[in-house]
């Protein structure tokens, strides 16, 4: 498990930019460069390298310089996780709004790996008009934390010993 914070302030220059943690308060042995996970802290990324079905949670506190909407979600390989998007409204530049979400469902198979990555998102769907989205503002984060963890690691089938002579 790792559990990576943002405690300081920080202001993204876009509302597409990906969120970089720059500590890791928690971190367990087995997700360390050598185990099945690879964050350097101050990085957006967090490599998963090996198979198995992982789980990912997020909470944010963030504010932004104009009125509106902002926006997260949860990335795998470059592409959004569904059911993992965040969104808050802010009445006035200023204002706070905490956001949190949590999935159990990121599956990586077989030999391959996966880019984990929390990113800021452009634009929302409108609840009363899907087809015309919501443009989101550039979020600035108050403080943040990420947390991935391995919820079942795979079956590896081993050979006997006996059967590979045969």
């Amino acid at each position: 498990m790792i559990e990576s914070n943002i405690n300081t302030v920080t202001a993204l220059s876009s509302n597409t930019d990906s969120v970089a943690f720059p500590n890791d308060s928690i971190r367990t042995p087995d997700s360390t460069c050598c185990g099945w996970l690879n964050h350097e802290e101050g990085s957006a990324n967090y490599d998963i390298l090996n198979s198995g079905l992982y789980s990912a949670s997020a909470k944010i506190l963030a504010s932004s310089a104009a009125a509106g909407v902002v926006a997260f979600q949860l990335y795998k390989n470059g592409e959004p996780i569904p059911g993992t998007l965040m969104a808050g409204t802010l009445s006035a530049a200023g204002d706070f709004v905490t956001m949190s979400v949590k999935t159990n469902n990121i599956k990586v198979c077989g030999r391959g790996n996966a880019n984990i990555s929390l990113r800021a998102v452009s634009a929302v769907p409108t609840p009363t008009d899907p087809v015309t989205p919501i443009t989101t503002q550039v979020p600035i984060i108050i403080n943040a934390n990420l947390v991935l963890d391995q919820v079942l690691e795979p079956v590896v089938r081993r050979v006997p010993r006996w059967m590979m002579n045969v």
